[in-house]
């Protein structure tokens, strides 16, 4: 087989996971690192990573356990050994409280459940996201521990008394936002879902569904879909995802991988933006303890020196040069506060400073106009079908199109 057709190979590893509480203020980012070769890593060079942690008295290599000195001792032999592998990598950091506040956007603000939602304030990404920060100056740290309980409530009454008491008390703090617009497009929103809980998709009543809010989930689909876009990329296809095992979340780490990898590769073009579902067609995914897999334990170094640099700690010099290969050699994934208002800024200010033409600015009029009338004929015909709008939208076609 010539090297244009071996198959990709990720080894990955996580730490900060806190399972339900994740208020541990220790604790406050999920971190994950992706080991990415050409061909099974594990076979190639486990021979290498066990002479590696032998020369430290290890059987196996655990940044956490050898700590900074000891790393750094064996941290030009394992840089070579990414070199010598051409070893590529995904690191990603979520950040709990940005986790929780898109979660609380998403949940509540989703014009297709909430009437009052304008379709651009969420359809459009810079609109919503925009308004997620904006969101989150309202969110108190008891109103978020309600939030997070309310969407992890295995009763739906209780989940939708938990959403009331969620909207009261961001619209108690709505008058902090400065600009008008905000506290508009906010406020009506929140009250129509505080008077219309039933229409707000809360409540998920599988327990592996409600798993998908936890941040190794959230880190784990950004990992697939980023090694879709590497493959693609490379043009070589993922055989193998070895994950580190661990018991809470195996099963719907599983089912992800499963959804995903045998989802659509049709494309869905959407407010601006290409959507596919489907990451990762035809690979395998299995989990390992890492003492049995040398992927793993390079992908623990790296997490290591990783969560150690957003921390704010020192590196010396070699274990700072594996970090540097790193980030040389892969991409990275900061859903935090700061990773993406540093991402949004330069994608948007150059939009943002542009000058309309009058004709440009009478049509964008227009068109907010039309946006308006659709969400005041939205609300007044939820009260008549008790319908949310995205089954609207898809019934009722002709008819909604002739009653506005």
């Amino acid at each position: 087989m010539g090297e244009s057709k071996i198959p990709l190979f990720a080894y990955v590893d996580e730490t900060g996971n806190t399972g339900h509480n994740i208020f541990d203020e220790k604790q406050p980012d999920f971190f994950t690192a992706a080991l990415i070769t050409r061909g099974n890593f594990d076979a190639s060079h486990g021979a290498r990573v066990a002479a590696i942690a032998s020369a430290l008295g290890q059987s196996s290599l655990h940044a956490k356990d050898l700590g900074m000195h000891r790393l750094e001792s064996v941290s030009r032999d394992i840089l070579e050994l990414l070199v010598a592998s051409k070893a590529m990598f995904f690191v990603s950091r979520v950040e709990k409280k940005y986790l929780l506040v898109t979660k609380m956007f998403d949940s509540i603000f989703d014009s297709g459940e909430n009437a009052a939602m304008s379709w651009h304030h969420y359809n459009v990404r810079m609109l919503r996201l925009i308004l997620t920060f904006k969101l989150s100056a309202l969110v108190e740290d008891q109103t978020a521990r309600d939030f997070w309980k309310c969407i992890l409530e295995p009763k739906e009454e209780k989940a939708r008394a938990g959403l009331v008491k969620v909207c009261n008390a961001l619209l108690a703090n709505v008058d902090l936002l400065l600009d008008e617009k905000s506290r508009t497009v906010l406020s009506d929103a929140l009250v129509w879902a505080r008077d219309h809980p039933e229409s707000i998709q809360i409540h998920l009543d599988r327990r592996t569904a409600r798993h998908g809010h936890f941040p190794n989930l959230v880190a784990f689909s950004n990992l697939l879909y980023g090694l879709e876009g590497h493959s693609k990329r490379l043009r070589r296809p993922v055989a193998r995802i070895t994950h580190d095992q661990q018991s809470e979340f195996e099963k719907t780490l599983k089912s992800f991988h499963k959804l995903l990898s045998s989802a659509s590769g049709d494309e869905i073009n959407w407010a601006g933006e290409i959507h596919s579902l489907q990451a990762v067609k035809g690979s395998t995914f299995e989990t390992k303890e890492d003492n049995f897999s040398a992927g793993i334990q390079i992908a623990d170094v790296v997490l290591w020196l990783y969560s150690q640099y957003h921390r704010g700690k020192p590196l010396p010099d070699a274990c700072a040069a594996i970090l540097n290969y790193v980030f040389a050699n892969g991409w990275e994934s900061d859903f935090s506060f700061s990773g993406v208002s540093a991402s949004l800024e330069p994608a948007y200010r150059s939009k943002m400073a542009v000058a309309l033409s009058d004709d440009a600015l009478a049509a964008n009029r227009a068109l907010l106009a039309q946006y308006e009338e659709a969400r005041q004929s939205s609300i007044a015909r939820y009260e008549i079908d008790k319908m949310p709008p995205f089954l609207r939208s898809f019934i009722l076609p002709t008819d909604t199109q002739e009653g506005e």
